[in-house]
């Protein structure tokens, strides 16, 4: 058998061979799930406590809290999580036991945040698991 070469963006099932897109959880054909590798992030803080008031963070996209959805929408199907953390550039206003306090200082999100970073637990009552956000130190904005 001739080896598959792919285009940008891509990624061979290894159950079936099939092609799917670079950023798919499952397979499009079989439905096997992918292992998601969870990859560094270049300047990812990994001691949350160690932040400054002020200091200025961007949250990572996919991560925080979720739910997984129970039924068939038009949004999102069976099985999918459903993320309900927070995400985009912020300002720490303060730490707390379990989180921080954030201020949005992007165009979209201005409004005040909290970021959970405590322990991961799933809810029985609720169907949420609470995992931490990801975060990245970034450079502190210019006031024009």
């Amino acid at each position: 058998m001739e080896k598959q070469k792919l285009r940008r963006g891509q990624k061979l099932c290894k159950s079936c061979g099939a092609v799917n897109a670079s950023r798919s959880l499952k397979c499009n054909t079989c439905g096997k799930q992918f292992i998601s590798k969870n990859t560094p992030i270049k300047n990812e803080i990994k001691d949350w406590t160690t932040l400054g008031k002020a200091d200025c963070i961007r949250i990572v996209q996919g991560t925080g809290p979720y739910f997984i959805s129970s039924r068939d929408t038009e949004e999102v199907k069976r099985g999918e999580k459903i993320y309900m953390g927070v995400r985009g550039k912020y300002k720490v206003l303060e730490l707390t036991h379990n989180g921080i306090m954030v201020v949005g200082i992007g165009k979209n999100n201005t409004g005040l945040e909290f970021v959970y970073m405590g322990e991961k637990t799933y809810s029985q009552s609720t169907g949420i698991t609470k995992v931490p956000h990801r975060i990245v130190k970034i450079k502190t904005p210019r006031v024009r």
